[in-house]
């Protein structure tokens, strides 16, 4: 019996429908991809309202300081300590530590791009958060009730009017010159909060929430819940670095929401 072999122009079609076929599929594969990553970043966030919440529990309902020494030596944040200001934070001896499974704050996997380097003024002085920030502005400071001392003040979990409406935790980045990223531990609000007792600044802080999963961020709200919201609108970065709104926006740093501090106030 005969048996017919490929022809050349034969095989050189189907290598070209299998291209083809791949070519279509990878974006998909690449995006499911990024949804998984979306949905651990998720289950990390929540773990962290879960954390702080439980340290509330046993602290007479206040919740965690975001940055306890932050005007002073410098040593002390929500995530971690550390012994001088050219290490990195250690997670392991966060004020959260006893309510986080394995005592550490676990990482985004979609910040592995970040710049490690540690200390105080290199790419990675926040290093220990995991790429994850918290409202440092209204619930792990009260900037809005005591001003400039708003760093030694936290809020207590009955606070918010409406704790399904404030931003508790979100994915956080900071860009620094050079293009370089590093992992930051609070989510700015989109304005400054200088007054004690009176209205936001009309001057803004660097853009920090990151929009890093399919143009999205990942927000632990107060009430517990979880969910990803996309970007509205950023700005340039007006200290510690030379970027431009575009830059930013570009990166996928800048706030949701309403042009306003609202989603972050306890009110």
């Amino acid at each position: 019996m005969n048996k017919r072999a490929f022809t050349l122009v034969e095989l050189l079609v189907v290598v070209a429908i299998i291209a083809l076929l791949v070519s279509m599929l990878l974006p998909s594969l690449g995006q499911a991809k990024d949804a998984a990553r979306r949905a651990i970043c998720a289950s990390n966030i929540r773990q962290l309202h879960m954390a702080n919440t439980g340290y509330a529990a046993e602290n007479d309902g206040w919740y965690a300081l975001a940055a306890e020494d932050i005007f002073g030596a410098n040593m002390r944040r929500w995530h971690g300590q550390r012994d001088n200001v050219e290490s990195s934070f250690d997670p392991l001896r966060s004020p959260m530590r006893n309510f986080l499974g394995d005592g550490q704050v676990k990482s985004c996997p979609s910040y592995k791009n970040f710049f490690p380097d540690p200390g105080q003024t290199g790419a990675g002085f926040e290093a220990g958060c995991g790429g994850y920030g918290y409202n440092d502005t209204y619930v792990g400071g009260r900037y809005d009730k005591y001003g400039f001392d708003g760093y030694l003040h936290s809020a207590r979990d009955s606070d918010p009017a409406c704790a399904g409406k404030t931003v508790m935790f979100t994915d956080t980045a900071f860009m620094q010159d050079a293009g370089k990223m590093i992992e930051y531990s609070f989510c700015k609000t989109p304005y400054w909060q200088f007054e004690a007792g009176g209205p936001p600044s009309t001057s803004r802080p660097n853009p920090t929430i990151h929009f890093r999963h399919l143009e999205t961020t990942n927000v632990a709200w107060g009430d517990g819940h979880v969910g990803w919201e996309k970007m509205s609108f950023t700005d340039r970065y007006q200290t510690h670095s030379n970027i431009s709104a575009q830059e930013a926006e570009k990166v996928g740093l800048g706030w949701f929401g309403p042009d306003s501090n609202e989603l972050f106030d306890l009110e």
